[in-house]
């Protein structure tokens, strides 16, 4: 039998992660020093993991796929024909595939990302990276379904920011709830903002994932949900 990938989560303090590192690269990679990769879909569909790096200045001509980043420490720059953009810690930026641009930071600089290198080339792409609003309001949404849910039905909101394919990034935001064990149907990154939740695997393990802080859980992981508060997240979801 198959052995299920593993829910990842990176914790803070960062030094603190016990996370799995795979002797894998990607193909072609203008952003790989520094880079590792602590899961990957068996079938190429993408690469999850971290990346430190020191001082880059570098020009970057069609972006070989997409790649989320959410930046832990230091300051990153994008630049290009009609964009221009400065993250620091605790916030995401999405290069989509084909993006002309300049990839700087003058010092350390620490990410998680998550790259999709099997995306169809002819999916429509934006011609510019998209910093996420993190703080944007967000339309009602259809809450969890009634019939894995363990508490009363909760409120909900959602904004899909991104797609390409089969790949939605976008902000969720629901009230405590508590859900029973489910097996997603999906791959998602997911980088909490505010709140905190708890997921526990079919085997017993607990993830406790609070502020600051982002969990992978791949296709076929089986974990149930809980939390106490309102959780407001970034999502990365691969169908």
């Amino acid at each position: 039998m198959q052995l299920k990938a593993p829910i990842l989560h990176f914790s803070n303090p960062r030094e603190r992660r016990t996370l799995p590192e795979l002797a894998f690269t990607l193909r072609d990679d203008p952003l790989g020093i520094g880079r590792v990769v602590n899961l990957r879909d068996p079938d190429g569909r993408y690469a999850a993991g971290s990346c430190t790096s020191e001082e880059v200045d570098i020009q970057l001509y069609s972006f070989p796929w997409v790649e989320l980043s959410i930046v832990e420490a230091g300051t990153l720059y994008l630049q290009g024909d009609d964009f221009e953009l400065e993250l620091s810690a605790g916030e995401c930026v999405v290069v989509p595939r084909g993006v002309d641009l300049r990839w700087r930071h003058t010092g350390q600089l620490k990410r998680v990302f998550m790259a999709f290198p099997m995306l169809d080339a002819s999916a429509q792409m934006p011609l510019v990276p998209l910093k996420i609003d993190l703080a944007q309001p967000l339309p009602p949404c259809d809450p969890p379904a009634v019939s894995v849910l363990l508490t009363p039905a909760p409120r909900a909101w959602s904004q899909t920011l991104f797609t390409a394919g089969t790949l939605r990034i976008g902000l969720w935001q629901c009230e405590a709830y508590t859900r029973r064990q489910v097996e997603p149907g999906y791959s998602e990154l997911m980088f909490i903002l505010q709140g905190a939740v708890t997921l526990t695997s079919e085997h017993g393990d607990h993830y406790q994932v609070g502020m600051g802080e982002t969990i992978m859980v791949p296709q076929g992981a089986t974990n149930a949900w809980t939390s106490d508060d309102c959780v407001r997240k970034v999502f990365c979801i691969l169908s």
